[in-house]
């Protein structure tokens, strides 16, 4: 028997329900789940608000997508059977982690291995089909599940396929911005708004892949969150939510190299943030935006023209990016964001905690066995 835990109705507690270990899809696997993040999309479900906008015309075609579901989408764990015709590379007892943005696997995204942008995300784990909040997860197809080398701990694995990956994803982007300027300029500033799970990641990968001479420093309203990143080096700011857009640009520029920034990456992506992450650019910056907090904000157009700026949306990342990123962690040995266990019995109680915004790192769902 296996135990899952599902979202039934918005803002409910989950239900805790025991059913029989799924069969491996011909092609797929079941995976034993060992850990599973608890990631701010999980409350979008929580909260219905993927049926809102954009995530409504992402899903209208989605089959999976109806509650009762069980979210989870940062898996890691080893395989515990396989289907008839999975991949030979693949074996039972493997470790691994799940790509979970799976799509319909016909469109030209998905034959490009761009899936995260197909608009009929059929099979997306955990965002649809059931996902890290039960102790066994079925993935239709092995070439989404990836080994995890030894030396690679499962539970800092299993936040590499959507936090890992999508602030890789944000950080690749800004490389680009921040190579330019280091080739004109000879340095480069970048900005991470945002130090919490998401924002320390973003930090540690920043480090490990832009150019040395790139100021790399850290803003947020949450002075705990600051004090982690303060504690691994990275300069930091504080900001608070009573400040203007001039107010918060005249703090953050006087860490930059000359007044502003030539990158910045919004992890947090609120209209408040927004605002700030474009009032700390300058003409040639690029500002790239990763967070779902939600809102609006006013974008001055003639200074999107006038000063050549970049606004870059990043949605998690795509598969090779991710076996990239396993192997990057393995060989950069990464100080991953602080860890806070929960069982899925308690995972009501983290998601909870990461809603009121009481997690101080990423919180986990910890599975025995």
């Amino acid at each position: 028997m296996m135990k899952r835990a599902q979202i039934v109705e918005p803002l409910k507690p989950l239900l805790i329900t025991e059913i029989s270990i799924p069969k491996p899809p011909q092609n797929g696997a079941v995976i034993k789940t060992c850990f599973s993040g608890i990631c701010h999309s999980d409350l979008n479900q929580w909260r219905n608000y993927i049926d809102q906008g954009e995530f409504k015309k992402h899903f209208t075609d989605n089959p999976n997508y109806v509650l009762p579901i069980v979210p989870g989408h940062e898996i890691s764990g080893v395989v515990y059977s396989l289907g008839e015709a999975s991949a030979e590379n693949i074996k039972v007892g493997d470790r691994v982690v799940v790509y979970p943005w799976i799509g319909c696997g016909t469109c030209g995204y998905c034959v490009n291995d761009n899936t995260p942008l197909c608009d009929r995300r059929h099979h997306g784990v955990g965002i649809g089909a059931p996902g890290g909040y039960a102790t066994y997860v079925q993935v239709p197809d092995t070439k989404f599940v990836v080994k995890v080398p030894d030396s690679v701990p499962l539970n800092v694995a299993c936040m590499l396929p959507c936090s890992g990956l999508t602030t890789f994803s944000a950080v690749k982007v800004a490389k680009v911005a921040v190579e330019k300027t280091t080739l004109y300029k000879g340095k480069a500033s970048l900005l991470v708004i945002g130090s919490g799970g998401l924002g320390l990641w973003c930090l540690q990968l920043a480090r490990s892949l832009l150019p040395p001479t790139t100021k790399i420093v850290a803003a947020d309203i949450n002075e705990k969150s600051l004090k982690v990143a303060s504690e691994q080096g990275f300069e930091c700011i504080h900001w608070n939510l009573e400040m203007t857009k001039e107010e918060a640009s005249k703090m953050a520029a006087s860490k930059s190299y000359d007044g502003s920034y030539d990158c910045v990456i919004d992890v947090v992506n609120s209209s408040w943030t927004a605002e700030k992450a474009f009032g700390c650019s300058h003409r040639g910056s690029t500002i790239v935006m990763v967070g779902l907090f939600g809102g609006a904000f006013k974008l001055p157009l003639p200074q999107m023209v006038h000063g050549a700026r970049t606004l870059q949306g990043v949605l998690t990342g795509v598969l090779p990016d991710l076996r990239e990123l396993v192997q990057l962690v393995e060989k950069k040995s990464l100080t991953p964001p602080p860890i806070i266990y929960f069982s899925l019995d308690d995972a009501y109680e983290g998601m909870c905690r990461l809603n009121e915004g009481k997690l101080q790192g990423r919180g986990i769902i910890k599975y025995d066995g």
